[in-house]
């Protein structure tokens, strides 16, 4: 194993004033694992990653309080950059990520660490694996930005490693700022965040402390054929997208498998960029939670168009971003630390479905080996957070969520599988990939 430590070679010194978004996602992490089906020349890829550095050296920072408020200081830092060999094989490998045992293919950012200034904010591991494969793993603070940021850096790195032009990042020096000079006016009326009371952090505390470690994730995987289903079934009266099908369909299952539990509030991550005509090469967390309100008993067609209807009226209803920045700012430095999104819940959780669809994920490329395969690691200490990704080759989706033992467990009993599938024909074109590991 070797460890490099990866700064650009020349960069602008500067600070970036973190937004509301930012500050409620400061303890977290985002990691995520790219194979190939080459070996991948390790020193070419630290070299192409030193020159993408020089677009976004927000990902070489590191997390300072400055003035009251959380900054990305921008001087260089460095990224851990880490090249290892394994003896296990491509499929091996992306087994070991579905059963939770996969935290080898990637050397974790800690967010919490990181989130007062004592550790990187990014860092980079690439496995050199049995059968001539590369895995990539990257795992970023998500106070640099979403995964549409990340894919922006990723798709740099590419284009450093084929000698191709980078693409410049629009950066926000003063995130709040910007995003209050180019919203609209209106939206919501009331905050989507809220600050943690002391009983809740002690909660939350002690559940990262004793049971997150024994969460499970559950994997499921919808091939094109059984999504076009879905969305004739669900979308007789209005026409819904994949992501709000899949979304109610598993949320239906959800409300299902818990008799004890009738009312939860489901969390959609939206890309502001996309509903408010923001750039989209914009830098940061421009996104916010859409509240859902899933009651035991509701059908999945009845969550999926209450989804649509929210997402279509979303930049004049349901914009919190800068109502939120309002709330943060008034509420001073340290209730500040405390702010979290308002379903969180640390006594009953709630789900959180973030969607990384259409970024192209598939289309990364290094020494002219595209990405096969791309699948979060939810090493995650919250649950019910799920992840909405394409599937092997760009084809499908997959859904991925933490769950405790217990929820994992009703969620994979025959009754609430047979639901799950029941919109999957025998002769369905499913990857064998997708078969293994998601059943």
């Amino acid at each position: 194993m070797s460890t490099q430590l990866i700064s650009a070679s020349h960069q602008r010194q500067f600070e970036i004033r973190c937004n509301v978004g930012d500050v409620a996602l400061s303890n977290v992490a985002v990691h995520v694992v790219f194979f190939f089906e080459r070996p991948l020349d390790t020193q070419a890829l630290a070299g192409a990653f030193a020159h993408a550095l020089t677009r976004f050296p927000m990902f070489a920072g590191r997390i300072a309080m400055a003035g009251g408020r959380m900054r990305i200081r921008c001087k260089g830092q460095g990224v851990p950059f880490t090249s290892v060999s394994s003896g296990r094989t491509i499929r091996e490998a992306i087994h070991s990520v579905q059963e939770d045992s996969g935290g080898w293919l990637i050397d974790p950012v800690n967010g919490a660490t990181a989130r007062w200034g004592f550790g990187p904010l990014c860092k980079v591991r690439v496995t050199h694996l049995a059968d001539d494969a590369t895995a990539i793993g990257f795992s970023f603070h998500h106070a640099i930005g979403d995964m549409q940021t990340a894919m922006h850096f990723l798709n740099a790195w590419a284009a450093a490693a084929a000698g191709k032009p980078l693409a410049d990042p629009v950066i926000a020096e003063d995130r709040a700022a910007y995003l209050d000079a180019h919203l609209p006016a209106d939206g919501a009326r009331e905050a989507g965040v809220r600050c943690l009371g002391l009983a809740e952090i002690a909660r939350s505390a002690l559940y990262m402390a004793k049971d997150a470690r024994k969460q499970r994730t559950l994997s499921l995987y919808y091939g094109e054929d059984e999504i076009a289903r879905m969305r004739d079934a669900y979308g007789c009266r209005m026409r819904l997208s994949a992501n709000d099908v899949v979304c109610a369909h598993v949320s239906e299952a959800l409300m299902s498998a818990d008799p004890a539990v009738h009312r939860r509030t489901l969390a959609i991550a939206v890309n502001v960029r996309n509903q408010c005509g923001l750039d989209p090469m914009l830098v940061g967390n421009i996104v916010t939670a859409l509240n859902v309100d899933l009651r035991r008993g509701e059908t999945a067609r009845s969550i999926a168009e209450r989804i649509r209807h929210h997402v279509d009226s979303f930049a004049d209803e349901h914009c919190d971003m800068r109502i939120n920045q309002t709330f943060l700012d008034a509420v001073g430095r340290w209730r500040g630390a405390r702010c979290v999104a308002t379903s969180f819940n640390p006594i009953q959780w709630n789900p959180l479905i973030t969607n990384w669809t259409g970024f192209g994920i598939y289309r990364l490329q290094f020494e002219g080996a595209f990405a096969v395969y791309c699948t979060p690691v939810l090493n995650i200490p919250f649950a019910g957070v799920g992840v909405l990704i394409e599937g092997a080759d760009g084809r499908g989706l997959v859904f991925q969520m933490t769950l405790p033992p217990k929820d994992f467990e009703a969620m994979s009993s025959p009754a609430i599988r047979e639901r799950l599938s029941r919109f999957r024909y025998a002769d369905d074109d499913i990857p064998q990939l997708h078969r293994e590991v998601c059943g």
